[in-house]
């Protein structure tokens, strides 16, 4: 009888340890079509897009006054990203997060990454996170 007992209490924690892998591989699944969804006007080919964006403001005498980066506008979300790293420069990524909590953490992560590689920001790993600073 002690046998049986022990056998059911097997069986019934292999199936629901089977329950909870089904569960987390539909999620995964799910989240990967959120990203297929969501790449491809993201890859666009890198020839076409600039290194740094810029935006040229002339004064009235039709001259150059000033080559201003388009991540300066503080209503787009890479200018609200510059501006906070910029007022606390050295802050972690993680921190961040909470400022930009309508924008998703994936997003945010992939924002700062592109940036970065754009030479707009600094990162520099450190522990499981990154510090930011302006570049």
């Amino acid at each position: 009888m002690f046998w049986f007992i022990v056998l059911l209490l097997v069986v019934g924690a292999g199936f629901y340890f089977y329950q909870k892998m089904m569960t987390i591989e539909r999620e995964v699944r799910a989240e990967q079509e959120m990203e297929k969804v969501q790449t491809p006007a993201a890859q666009e080919p890198k020839k076409q897009q600039e290194k740094i964006p810029k935006a040229t403001v002339f004064d009235a005498g039709n001259s150059l006054a000033a080559v201003v980066p388009e991540t300066s506008d503080p209503t787009t979300l890479k200018g609200a990203v510059l501006a906070e790293v910029t007022k606390q420069a050295g802050m972690k990524q993680t921190e961040l997060y909470p400022l930009f909590a309508e924008t998703s953490k994936k997003q945010l992560q992939h924002l700062l990454k592109e940036m970065a590689d754009d030479g707009i920001l600094r990162r520099e790993k450190q522990g499981s996170s990154y510090l930011l600073y302006p570049a």
